[in-house]
């Protein structure tokens, strides 16, 4: 029996590799061999910040490989954001998405030139919270019932903080306007920082802010928590009602944060990713750190992740398109 010669077994093998018929060893290393960046779409500090560095630091330990956090802001986070979408789709390069990034901009802002239902593999949902109506101490108004009377009596009366347009806060507001059939005068500010300033200082009478950033300010004494935007109470500010329990069942809306990679990211990366961040969401140290900031561990498949988006972009969608709301 004729045995092929070394050279013939060496060419042969050859043609087996360039054919695509490597063995699967050779055809694809395991995930991950090697350092992961996660980029935050905003400056440092912020709660998108803090909740990314979070994730990414127990993911490092959970995975074996370095997470390298990475903050890339700009036109309201799409920046970042985009330069994810057009990543290679391999699982190293992730985003921490929200509700901005990844529902809104699109809708309000041309220059947006990706979609976030198709242009990204959405792993899982991180957390989500309920916005907060914060009132100036010199507001008369002590109720969202107040609120709403004192608008359709004196339309565009109240002075109402718009910390950027397609914002949460930003939207709503326009959710309670649209729901309530009443109308403001929105002040722009560039961030929650000077609004809280002046909103404090009586130069503007309401704000929507999240639950972290109301959360000092209402404890304080400095500022009056009227309602949360959530389905449930916050356990950060448990005395204030819904807006349902308010007199507005239509308006809710909530911060949410969420991890993403590229479209087309492998069914196993993603999934190994997912079952990682279930683990995380059930620590009890990150169920703690969520709760001291308002915010609740949203655990759930990439299936989930994928479906909230796509009922964020078509909810806002309907609110954008009722308020005509385009970014300057």
């Amino acid at each position: 029996m004729h045995r092929p010669s070394f050279p013939q077994r060496r060419s042969a093998l050859a043609l087996l590799l360039a054919a695509g018929c490597a063995p699967a060893a050779l055809a694809q290393a395991p995930y991950p061999g090697k350092p992961i960046t996660v980029v935050v779409p905003f400056p440092p500090g912020g709660q998108t910040d803090v909740i990314g560095r979070l994730i990414g630091d127990q993911l490092a330990r959970r995975l074996g490989q370095p997470v390298i956090v990475e903050n890339r802001p700009g036109v309201n986070g799409s920046l970042g954001s985009e330069q994810v979408a057009r990543a290679a789709a391999d699982g190293y390069t992730l985003v921490v998405t929200g509700p901005g990034t990844h529902a809104i901009n699109q809708l309000v802002n041309p220059n947006v030139k990706y979609d976030a239902r198709k242009d990204f593999t959405h792993v899982a949902m991180i957390t989500r919270a309920g916005n907060v109506l914060l009132a100036s101490p010199a507001f008369k108004g002590a109720s969202v019932a107040d609120v709403v009377a004192m608008s359709k009596a004196r339309p565009k009366s109240i002075n109402f903080a718009l910390t950027g347009i397609g914002s949460s806060g930003h939207m709503s507001m326009e959710l309670l306007k649209q729901a309530a059939g009443i109308d403001f005068n929105a002040v722009p500010y560039k961030g929650d920082a000077p609004a809280i300033t002046d909103l404090i200082g009586g130069q503007v009478d309401l704000l929507f802010v999240n639950a972290t950033a109301a959360g000092a300010q209402v404890r304080g004494g400095k500022l009056r928590g009227l309602a949360v935007t959530s389905p449930e109470r916050n356990d950060l500010l448990p005395e204030l009602p819904t807006m349902a329990e308010a007199g507005q069942p239509g308006v809710v809306a909530q911060s949410w944060t969420g991890l993403a990679g590229p479209a087309g990211l492998p069914a196993a990366v993603a999934e190994r990713l997912n079952r990682e961040v279930q683990h995380i969401l059930a620590l009890p140290e990150v169920r703690e750190r969520f709760a001291a900031t308002g915010n609740t561990a949203v655990p759930g498949t990439p299936a989930d992740a994928a479906r909230f988006v796509a009922d964020e972009v078509a909810k806002w969608s309907r609110v954008v398109q009722a308020g005509n709301i385009r970014a300057e």
